[in-house]
Order: C-alpha cells, then structure tokens, then sequence
C-alpha cells in the first residue's frame, strides 16, 4: 500500500515564513537517500506559509530560498514594495463614502442628539473606514511573474505535487480550500494572498464574487486535511511561540511588558497569537492522543519569545529568523529522534542525525559569518554617515 505523506506550513505572518524556510532547509540536511522536502505527497500552506507551500510543492529548493534571502537575490527575496503596499484604491473610496454618508449623519444626529453620544457617531463614522492598510495585490503580481520567471505553475492542476490553500469567506465564515475538488481554477498566486489577508493590515482579496481573508483565524487546516486524505504521516511546521500541552506550565517573563504602548495593532497582533496558539496546542493534544504517530510538529523553542517582535524586512532579523527555524529542527531532533526515526522508516523515509549535525556545524559558521559581515558593514555606516541604523541603509 503507497503511504501518503503530507507538510504543512502553518501561518506566523511573513516572520513565520523565514522560520519555515530555515525548518525546511534543516529538513533536507535531515534526509537521506533522495528524499526532500520537496517529495511529499501533497502540501499545505496557511496564510504566509503559504507562499512557502506553493514553492516547495513546485520543486524550488529551500536552501535555494535561504541563499536568496542571505545575499538578497531576486526573486525569493521579497522586499517591502513586493507586500506592504498601501491601499490607496480602499483610501479613496472610503473618503468617497465618508463624503457621501457626512450629510444623513450630521442629519441624523441633529434629530437625535439628545440620545446621541460621540460614541454614537463614531460608530457610525466606522463605517467608512477602509478593509485595511495594506493590499496584497501587488504581492500577487509579483508571486505571478516570479512563478512565470523562473518555470514554475502558477495553476493547481499543474503543480509538481498536490497543493492546498485554505482562506476564509469573509461573508460565511466558511473555509474554502484552494486546490481542492471544486477550488482548483485559482491561480495559486491568488489563493496564496487569500490565505495570508490579516484583519485590519491587509484589505480582504476579491476572488470572483467573494471575499477572503487569514486562513489562520480559522478551523486548523492541517488537521482537518490530514484526516480528509487519509493520510499516513503529517510533518507540521508551526511557527509559533509554542506548541505543546495547553496545560503544561510555562515559563513567566522576568522583564516588565511594554506591549500595552505598541498601539493597538500589536496588541491585536498578540491576541490574534495567543488564539491560534491556544486553539493548535488542544487541537495537537487531542490528535496526538487519537493517533500518536501521524503528526510530528517542528515550532520555534520558548526562550525565542520575542520571534515575532523581529522585522523580517531588516538583514540581520531575517538571518536571525532563518537560523531559529533550523535549530529548531535541530532542537525536535536532538529530543525525539528516537521516536520518528522508527516512524518514517515505516514510510519509506531515511533520517540521519550524524548528517544533521554536520550540515548544521557549517550553516552556523555561514551563519555567523554572515553576522560578521554584517556587523561590519553596519560600522562602516555609521562611520560614514555619522550614525543610524543598518536596517535604513541599502541592502
């Protein structure tokens, strides 16, 4: 009987991209004889995982995608003009609908003022504001053109390995899952934007005569697909802060938290967090217990709690971004190679930590090397310029 294997690359914003790039490139020193993360049967991408998804199921190797991202060769480096692109079209209409809707409110409040507070009329106002920040559509032009630049499908159908986005109707609350029966006329650069439309930052993506946004806010995919496909085995790669027993204790912060006076996107940002976290770990809890050996799961350690906190934008966070997620393949390894070696061996997968180790001594020194350079070209700024940031000089 042919054993079914799947990935998924779970959501963590464009943060929790790099931490997969650098899990995934850990992976691919894990396996032997021929196999890679390139191989499995079928994969699935959430929200900003992704765009990750859809290149690993088109065969790009990720240590391919890491290069890209330490010497910032295009494509795979993505840059702020490729995602963060203001919604100037959302500005405009809703400066129209405030124009348009200014009238009957001032009407409205005169008649009722006495009943009428601010909160009131702010309310009202509310309604013109615009779906979001930022627009992805961009970001999918440019996934377009990168998938036709460098031979890779851009249809469903015709990707190397069966490939899932999931994304939420905005009207519904229904998930829809991209690539499956009934779904799979999307272009894969379009489903990837759906899937990674955060609330508030991201206006939601118009596919057909619907709106969608963040898979991530919704039923875990993962789980849901595995058992749908019946599939054998599930290696998750999960970008978040933790990942394990919900009841389990954990360490408390020693330092004083300042999140409160980030605003409230990053409290936001924080709750949304905590919500996937605490909705994956009874999730995993549960699966684990039904089927212990069908998912393995690969997240980030708990002494990176400000993982999240880094600008995927900067050099030095994205190399700190890559290289966590390649310890912490290393971590999952070191803790549980006994119990998977056996388990993928029933698959037909071969593990070896003897060639993790080795591959990982010279991606540390690559690393730091890196570090160094970086260091150094940073102190050449400041020199030169008299002060600033490396993160404001050009890359």
């Amino acid at each position: 009987m042919n054993k079914r294997l799947g990935l998924a690359l779970n959501g963590g914003g464009f943060t929790g991209y790099l931490f997969e790039i650098g899990a995934l490139t850990a992976l691919d020193d894990l396996f032997e004889d021929g196999f890679t993360v390139n191989d499995f049967d079928f994969y699935v991408g959430v929200s900003a995982g992704s765009a990750a998804a859809a290149l690993m199921a088109n065969g790009v190797k990720a240590d391919e995608i890491l290069r890209a991202n330490l010497t910032g060769e295009r494509p795979y480096y993505f840059q702020r003009r490729d995602i963060f692109v203001p919604a100037v079209g959302e500005g405009i209409k809703s400066l129209a609908r405030a124009i348009q809707q200014l009238s009957p409110v001032i009407k409205l409040y005169y008649q009722h003022r006495r009943e009428m507070g601010l909160i009131d009329l702010l309310e009202k106002a509310q309604e013109t504001l615009p779906g979001g920040i930022y627009t992805l559509d961009p970001f999918a032009r440019y996934l377009e053109a990168t998938f036709a630049h460098k031979g890779l499908s851009n249809v469903f159908a015709t990707v190397l390995h069966d490939l899932y986005i999931p994304a939420i109707d905005l009207e519904s609350g229904d998930m829809v899952m991209f690539g499956d029966e009934g779904w799979s006329d999307v272009l894969v650069s379009k489903a990837v934007t759906a899937s990674s439309a955060a609330p508030v930052y991201f206006c939601p993506v118009r596919i057909g005569d619907r709106d969608y946004i963040d898979a991530g806010i919704g039923r875990l995919a993962c789980f849901e697909l595995a058992a749908k496909k019946d599939v054998d085995f599930m290696m998750i790669i999960h970008p978040s802060s933790y990942a394990g027993s919900a009841f389990e204790p954990r360490p408390v912060p020693t330092s004083c938290s300042v999140r409160r006076h980030r605003g409230f996107l990053s409290i936001a940002e924080q709750a949304s967090r905590i919500n996937l976290e605490a909705r994956f770990s009874l999730a995993f809890d549960y699966h684990r217990r039904e089927t212990p050996d069908r998912f393995f799961v690969v997240c980030p350690d708990r002494a990176e709690r400000d993982l999240f906190e880094r600008c995927f934008l900067s050099f030095r966070d994205r190399l700190h971004l890559i290289r966590c997620g390649y310890l912490a393949v290393v971590k999952a390894m070191n803790e549980q190679f006994g119990r998977i070696q056996p388990i993928l061996a029933q698959h037909g997968v071969s593990i070896s930590m003897a060639k993790l180790e080795e591959r990982t001594k010279g991606w540390l020194e690559h690393f730091a090397a890196e570090k160094q350079t970086d260091v150094n070209r940073e102190s050449l700024v400041v020199s030169r310029y008299g002060g600033g940031q490396l993160s404001d000089a050009p890359l």
